[in-house]
Formats: C-alpha cells, sequence, structure tokens
C-alpha cells in the first residue's frame, strides 16, 4: 500500500506532537490537583488482588485470633463474659514463654484495671516480666489534649531518636492512651496502633513513628521490628509523599498462620494437667506472636485493599512482614513518572494522527490502554506504586483529541472523495487514494491482472421493447447487482459501457488470488442473475442473459487521461483477449469464457471444460478458452460424470474420430456447446481438415 507524502506525513507528525504536549499538560494538571487519587487507591487495590503473592508472607508470623467462637466458648463453658479477667492471657504468655516464642504482641487496650481485681493485673504483669517479650499497644491521637494527659515521663524509655527513623518529618499527637500502669511497667515495649486510613476508608499506608510531648513515640510494627529485627535498619524504610510507610500487603485475610485463642488456652490448661496439648507450644519456637480480636464484639476489624473486613492485628503483622524481609512499595523518582507520562502522551497523539483505517485506530488505541497497564504490572512486580490512572486518562485525552482534530482538518477531503468515487472503485482503492491524493495524478504500471467483460445478450432488442425510463430503470438495477459482487470480490470497476460491464482483480492493491477472486465473482453474477430472472420477467416482461470473458496476463495499470479529467484503468493484449472472449460466447452459445491463463491458476478449485482452442480476430496464435461451471466441491457426481464424458467427445474430436464423436456429443441434449461440436463433427467428416490441421478455430467476429 503507497505511503502518504513527506509533506503530509509532516504535517500529521506535527499535530500529533502539539496534540501530545497539550494531553501532557492536562494529564499532568489532574496528577498535581490530585484529582485522579481516589481512581488510583482503587487501582493500587485491583493490583493487590489481582497480583497478590500468599506465598510470600513469613513464615514466622503467627496470628492468635479472638474469634467469635473463643467468645462463645467461654462465656458458655466458663461463665467468662467479655471482657476477659487477664488471668487468660497470663496463660497464653507462659504457654509462647515455654514454646521459646522471640515476641508476643498483644493488640488489646488494658487501659482500665481488671473487673477480676488489682491480683489479676499483677497476675498478667508476672507473667510477662517471666517472658520479657511482651508487646502492649498504645494509642496516640492528634484530638484535643484531654484534661488528664498522660505525662511523657511514662513514654522515655520506649521513644526512638531521629536517627533510628528516615529523615521526616512525623504527625504530631495531642492525647495519648496507655495500658495500666503495672502492665506498662511490665511490657518490653509499646507502639501506637492508632492511625487513619484514607480518605475511603482504607488502611493502606501506615506512619512510622508519631511525636508526643518532644517524643518520637513507634508505631507497633516498628517496635516489634526493633526488638526482633535482629540490625535491621529502620532508616531505610521508603515513605510516600505523606511521610507513611505503604504497606505491601500479600494476600486477604487469613494470609498469615492464624489459630483461635481458644485452642491455645485450652493446649496451656492441658500442659498444667500434664497432658498433651491441643497444640504444641513448640510450634511458635523463634515466631513472633500477634494476639488480637477479630470479633465483631471487639470493634477491631478493618477494611484493607483485599479484605473489606480484616483484624486490625493483621495490619500490624503485615507492616512487621514487610520490615523485617525489606519488603517495600516505592514511589518512582519524580522525573522517571514524568518522562513516562510524556511519552505515553506523544505516542498516542503522533500515532493516533499517523494511523487512518479504522481497525488500525481501533488496534492502536487498545495498545495503548494496555502499555500503561504492563508498565504498572512491572513496576509492581519490582515493588513500586507506579500511577495508573492519569498515564491512562493522557492515552484517552490525546487519542480524542487527535481524533478530532485529524476529523476536522482531513475529514473533509477524506469525505469527498468517499462521496465521489464510491460508485466507481472499491473500498480499498478508495482507502488508498485517501491515504495518498498523489494516486489521482497521471500515469501507470505494469501488472499482472485477470480482466472482466461482460455484456446482455440481445440488448438492442431489449431496448427496442422498452421505453426509456424502463430502459434505465432496468440497467441500474442489473449493474448495480453485478458491481455489488465484482467490489465485494475485490475488483476495481473500470467502467461501463451501455450495458456492458469492465472490471479487472489485482491492482491497485496486490492479490495474489486475482484469477480465483475474478472466477467466483463471475460464478456469483451470473447465480445472482438467474435469481433475478422471475423479477425482470415481471416488471419489464424480458429474461436477461449475461455474456463473459475472462483472462488473466500482463497490462499497464493506472491513471489514463487528461489533467483535467482521467480514469483508473487498464489497457494491454490481455484485457483485448477478455473482450474477445466475452464476444466469442455467443458463437458457443454459453454464458462464460476465460482464458488459458486464467483456468491454469484456479482449475484446482473451480470446475470447467475445454471449450476450444481458437484464433481471435488479430492474433495468429492459438488460445485455448474453457468454460467455468462452478467450483469443485460443491459438484454432484452427476455433474462430474457429465464433465468426463465431455472430455472424452473432446478427446476424441481431437483424435478425428468424427462418428465417435459425434455420438458423444448427442447425448448431451440441450447442451449448445455439445449441438455446436456435433455439427462441427459432421461437417469435417464431410470436408476432412487437412493432415497439418491443429484443432484450432478461427473467429472471424470480433
Amino acid at each position: 500500500m503507497a505511503t502518504a507524502p513527506r509533506s503530509l506525513l509532516r504535517k500529521r507528525l506535527g499535530r500529533g506532537l502539539l496534540v501530545g504536549f497539550g494531553a501532557f499538560a492536562i494529564a499532568l494538571l489532574v496528577h498535581g490537583l490530585k484529582v485522579a487519587r481516589p481512581l488510583e487507591w482503587k487501582s493500587w487495590d485491583a493490583r493487590l488482588r489481582l497480583l497478590a503473592q500468599p506465598e510470600r508472607a513469613g513464615q514466622d508470623i503467627v496470628i492468635f485470633l479472638i474469634d467469635q467462637y473463643s467468645l462463645d466458648f467461654y462465656e458458655k463453658q466458663q461463665g467468662l463474659p467479655w471482657p476477659w479477667p487477664r488471668q487468660l492471657y497470663s496463660a497464653v504468655i507462659d504457654f509462647l514463654r515455654t514454646g521459646g516464642a522471640k515476641a508476643v504482641f498483644i493488640d488489646l487496650f488494658f487501659t482500665e484495671s481488671s473487673r477480676s481485681g488489682v491480683e489479676d493485673d499483677e497476675d498478667m504483669a508476672r507473667a510477662m516480666e517471666r517472658a520479657g517479650n511482651v508487646f502492649l499497644p498504645l494509642s496516640l491521637s492528634q484530638k484535643e489534649e484531654s484534661e488528664d494527659a498522660v505525662p511523657a515521663d511514662r513514654l522515655e524509655r520506649f521513644a526512638f531518636s531521629a536517627a533510628d527513623l528516615p529523615e521526616r518529618s512525623f504527625p504530631s499527637a495531642r492525647s495519648a492512651g496507655l495500658p495500666v500502669d503495672v502492665l506498662l511497667q511490665a511490657s518490653r515495649g509499646t507502639g501506637n496502633v492508632l492511625f487513619v486510613p484514607d480518605s475511603d476508608s482504607i488502611f493502606r499506608r501506615l506512619p512510622l513513628a508519631s511525636e508526643y510531648r518532644g517524643l518520637l513515640i513507634p508505631s507497633i510494627p516498628v517496635a516489634l521490628a526493633k526488638f526482633v529485627g535482629e540490625g535491621k535498619t529502620l532508616a531505610e524504610v521508603p515513605l510516600d509523599s505523606s511521610g507513611q510507610m505503604i504497606i505491601r500487603y500479600h494476600g486477604p485475610t487469613g494470609t498469615y498462620r492464624t489459630i483461635s485463642i481458644a485452642s491455645i488456652i485450652n493446649s496451656w490448661a492441658l500442659m498444667e494437667e500434664g497432658q498433651e496439648p491441643q497444640v504444641p507450644p513448640s510450634e511458635f519456637a523463634g515466631k513472633t506472636v500477634f494476639i488480637g480480636g477479630s470479633a465483631p464484639g471487639i470493634l477491631d476489624n478493618r477494611p484493607t485493599p483485599l479484605s473489606g473486613v480484616s483484624p486490625g492485628v493483621e495490619i500490624h503483622a503485615t507492616v512487621l512482614d514487610n520490615i523485617l524481609r525489606q519488603d517495600f512499595v516505592r514511589l518512582p523518582p519524580g522525573a522517571l513518572f514524568l518522562g513516562f507520562l510524556l511519552i505515553v502522551s506523544l505516542l498516542t497523539a503522533v500515532a493516533a494522527s499517523l494511523l487512518r483505517k479504522i481497525w488500525q485506530l481501533i488496534v492502536l488505541f487498545l495498545f495503548l490502554l494496555a502499555l500503561p497497564c504492563g508498565a504498572v504490572w512491572l513496576a509492581f512486580r519490582a515493588g513500586y506504586w507506579l500511577a495508573f490512572v492519569v498515564p491512562e486518562f493522557a492515552v484517552v485525552a490525546g487519542f480524542i483529541a487527535a481524533s478530532l482534530l485529524n476529523y476536522s482538518v482531513e475529514g473533509k477531503q477524506r469525505r469527498f472523495i468517499k462521496n465521489v468515487f464510491k460508485h466507481y472503485l472499491s473500498p480499498d482503492v478508495i482507502e488508498r487514494v485517501i491515504e495518498n491524493p498523489a494516486l489521482l495524478r497521471l500515469g501507470g504500471e505494469r501488472r499482472e491482472v485477470t480482466s472482466f467483460f461482460s455484456d446482455v445478450a440481445g440488448f438492442t432488442t431489449i431496448s427496442e421493447a422498452l421505453s426509456p425510463e424502463e430502459l434505465v430503470d432496468l440497467l441500474n438495477e442489473y449493474l448495480s447487482e453485478m458491481t455489488e459482487i465484482i467490489l465485494a470480490s475485490g475488483g476495481t470497476l473500470d467502467k461501463y459501457e451501455g450495458d456492458a460491464i469492465i472490471a479487472f482483480w489485482n491492482a491497485p492493491l496486490e492479490q495474489p488470488d486475482h484469477a480465483l477472486r475474478a472466477c467466483r465473482a463471475v460464478l456469483r453474477c451470473q447465480g445472482r442473475l438467474f435469481e433475478l430472472q422471475p423479477r425482470f420477467q415481471e416488471k419489464y416482461g424480458r429474461a436477461i442473459a449475461m455474456r463473459i470473458g475472462i483472462n488473466s496476463g500482463p497490462a499497464v495499470v493506472g491513471n489514463m487521461g487528461s489533467s483535467r479529467r482521467f480514469d483508473y484503468t487498464a489497457m494491454g493484449d490481455t484485457i483485448n483477449l477478455a473482450a474477445r472472449l466475452e464476444g466469442a460466447c455467443k458463437q458457443y452459445g454459453i454464458r462464460t469464457l476465460v482464458g488459458e491463463e486464467t483456468y491454469r491458476r484456479v482449475q484446482v478449485e473451480i470446475a470447467g471444460r475445454e471449450v476450444d482452442v481458437i484464433r481471435v480476430v488479430g492474433k495468429t496464435k492459438p488460445v485455448a478458452v474453457y468454460e467455468i461451471l462452478g467450483e469443485k466441491a460443491a459438484l454432484t457426481a452427476e455433474e462430474t460424470s457429465k464433465l468426463d464424458l465431455y472430455g472424452e467427445a473432446r478427446d476424441a474430436y481431437k483424435r478425428r474420430e468424427w462418428d465417435k464423436a459425434a455420438a458423444f456429443f448427442a447425448k448431451f441434449e440441450g447442451d449448445p456447446l455439445a449441438a455446436v461440436y456435433r455439427e462441427r463433427c459432421l461437417a469435417l467428416k464431410q470436408s476432412p481438415p487437412a493432415e497439418d490441421w491443429d484443432g484450432a478455430f478461427t473467429l472471424k467476429t470480433k
């Protein structure tokens, strides 16, 4: 297919660059104003759901859940309603100490003394002191400071230095909620568990620390990481623009090993009685155990990108896992994001400006929509949150803007060309002219083509019997039906000459199967004309028969004429022979004649019979001509048998066995071609040809 002139390409490229920079600027504005941020959050959630890898979750983290089963069991079996006495937690702490757990975090607020008395608090404190690895939560709030604000000196031993954390300002807290003093003093550490979700109520990030009264108080996963991290550097934890760590969830609720706390308490009771525990404590050797609630009444369920309801303790476990394995989510450098956004914007606008075909634009649009998808997938695998919504916005905005601009600038010319040539050229040719208007200049090229000539048999008689208006109506209906078939097969309509149709294949677009396309178009034309006969008979009182000549070979194809008026046409001996074959149909009483080269190209798919070897007017070299009958695959056994019998008759004719050949041809009742040969055999029997007879028949007329 010809390419557009360089000047036109330069204009399209210039428009594309202009639109691309415009789309980039608008997308950058959308990004800066954070208009697309809610959608970006949802796109991140979708990435986590689609690309989650639960197998990446650490095996050294275990969660003991205070689930609804545990609450119901101890209330019904032991008469212990919620909140439980602290001796139950003492049992769990002793159980884990026996098993050699590395650290224990109890995600429950013990801000008030036990309802069972001070002894219950002291019993739990002693268990914590024996273990030496129990962490408790505290809550830091940015709300107004309460009257009974917690003195800073109670938190000094839990505070971090600025060198422990990344260089970043941290949120300031105005009030704090702490465990009762006896438990706080017995704890190995503590950390903040109160942090706010994004504005859509989903927990995607967490601050590493908060500032309270001049102290830097860590979040609980950070406090645990410093204790169990064995030298992990917290200062290298990447933070987002808000100074928070993005949580990399590996899977939905239940990704980490989760055990109902009732089975743990029961196991400790069995061990106290000297029996085998339900769950051996050795299973938790060297592990960090999180204890928290999932029962609805405990009010500690939180929405995450992967679960609408997730125990809050599991979020803390995920953050600790991220820190221990350095499995972080990072934001790409700003320059990298801007470069990606610029490339996407320019690529979309330039490509949409250069391409013209609808299918190409559809494929381009789908590809460009998929481009940010592929980029964010690769980024996710590498641990980066690459923005998705804004680049997609740039793709859509750039594509629409470029398409509208193209339509307004070039659409008028395209519509003009289509309207002028749609009645004469196939859609493919029109598209080629639209893509390159330079094709409309004068000139030609040598091509292999298959030429088509058709004529209405007895048209003079038909025209004399009809009024001018009826004749025009008949011609319009007939020519429209036949032309539709020719164009649908990829043919190019050359011209009409009265009732004659002239067309060809393999120009201007290459069609390696041009001969087959032409023959199939001939068969469909004759078939459609047969279907229309009752209508023509009823409406015009006349049946219509069409003669067609087909020939393949070299020709000169191009725009021929003057600078003011020209046609896209084909010229040469190949075209002339096709016209002669159409005229020769009359002498044989048949509807279609195809040249030897055409039949050679289609004989595998198309059934036919050799009509004769002829010399046309103006030529000395004889050529074989054939009548095509239909697709071979559609022939019946009877039709195949008749073809074989006809072949035997032709062979006898060529061997000069006149009586035998005439007898064979006599078997084809109602076949005009067989009748011609029968008469010819009888005549040749009376006047035998010369010894050098080559079997060729010389046509006397054009």
